[in-house]
């Protein structure tokens, strides 16, 4: 069966929807692709949520659909992925959010999929406070699917790593986002005291992200922590998947100490290859993380389940309390009083169990066949 995708090289299309091969997709630049680009053209700005919030095809109004983040305004037959609400359309109009949600309701939109529990809560919520009479309309569309997540190793006894060194790794774009700041912070306070201890660092170092707010002194700090501990912190740009992977695999323990992220797949790629992660307890992050498989730091949220940093005292207590619990657990882990291999044997049964691709594809065939005519 073929489906339309408007982003099959994305990364979140790829992860939770393009599962079975570039032949089963079809993709389609629609009205919103080419404004977008019309308007980059004459304007040199564009790309923004509004343009990739909608879909409407000039073209093709029969062959069925699946978005992430995405709402169509044709008659196809559409199911969508979402992270955190459902319409996602930056700063546009109430005019907009209002039609997106209407969308949501008509009986071509046949599936709403969240990501997360913590997803699927969220939107009930928006609904429940902007659009009451469509929620239970909308809800019943509604299912949680965490993404899948293949077995990067069968057992931990295929991990190849040295007990003469612990290796840290984090990954991902937005590394002051990903709490970097902090755990430079927490390495440079440890490595005098455990000379063992190696971080890997797998980020591009961009800064001034919307939840940390760090700045070009933060980047400063950062270039001149890993030069000064070049023996202790190798940072690394613009590797492929599939080197990221096989640096996990000799990675002892997994980082993502985040500020905000919508889900978190660098810690299901750890937890694959029998690393236990260290995050905090943002948005999805205790649905696929806790203190039996891993390490939880507990920072103060919103009622969203975001972290509470919109201002300058909260960002501060909050990269306190980060810190602090970095080098609390750290100090654990090196002392021996906290068991990596323990951990890391759960963290890989509860990726076999919770993540499994071939129950995930199941799951979407049942859903296609259900919905979409062949």
């Amino acid at each position: 069966m073929k489906i339309i995708n408007n982003n099959p090289e994305a990364y979140p299309e790829k992860r939770n929807i393009t599962l079975f091969g570039k032949d089963s997709i079809k993709y389609i630049e629609d009205f919103f692709c080419y404004a977008n680009k019309l308007k980059h053209k004459l304007t040199g700005k564009g790309n923004n949520l509004f343009y990739k919030g909608f879909f409407y095809s000039i073209t093709d109004q029969k062959t069925p659909c699946h978005f992430f983040n995405c709402i169509n305004l044709g008659k196809n037959s559409w199911i969508v992925t979402f992270e955190t609400t459902l319409p996602r359309l930056g700063l546009a109009s109430g005019f907009w959010y209002k039609r997106g949600v209407k969308q949501l309701v008509k009986p071509n939109c046949k599936k709403i999929i969240a990501l997360s529990q913590c997803s699927f809560d969220r939107q009930v919520d928006y609904l429940q406070k902007n659009f009451p009479h469509l929620l239970n309309s909308i809800k019943e569309k509604m299912v949680v699917m965490h993404p899948p997540q293949k077995m990067l190793i069968q057992s931990y006894e295929e991990k190849k790593i040295s007990n003469k060194e612990v290796v840290f790794t984090i990954v991902g774009s937005d590394f002051f986002r990903k709490g970097g700041r902090e755990v430079l912070s927490a390495f440079e306070a440890l490595i005098p005291q455990f000379p063992n201890l190696k971080l890997n660092i797998i980020s591009d170092l961009v800064y001034g992200d919307y939840a940390s707010k760090t700045t070009i002194e933060d980047y400063h700090f950062a270039k001149k922590t890993i030069e000064d501990h070049h023996k202790n912190i190798f940072c690394y740009n613009g590797l492929s998947n599939s080197r990221v992977l096989e640096i996990l695999q000799k990675s002892h323990v997994g980082l993502l100490p985040s500020w905000g992220d919508t889900y978190g797949y660098s810690v299901i790629e750890a937890q694959s290859a029998g690393c236990p992660v260290i995050t905090t307890n943002i948005r999805a992050f205790p649905e696929i993380n806790n203190n039996a498989i891993g390490w939880i730091i507990d920072v103060p949220l919103n009622q969203d389940k975001d972290a509470d940093v919109d201002t300058l005292e909260k960002r501060a207590k909050f990269r306190t309390v980060l810190e602090n619990g970095l080098v609390k657990i750290i100090s654990d882990i090196m002392n021996g009083t906290s068991s990596i291999k323990e951990k890391g044997c759960l963290a890989l049964e509860r990726i076999k169990n919770d993540h499994s691709p071939e129950v995930h594809k199941a799951k979407l065939i049942d859903i296609y066949n259900k919905h979409f005519k062949s």
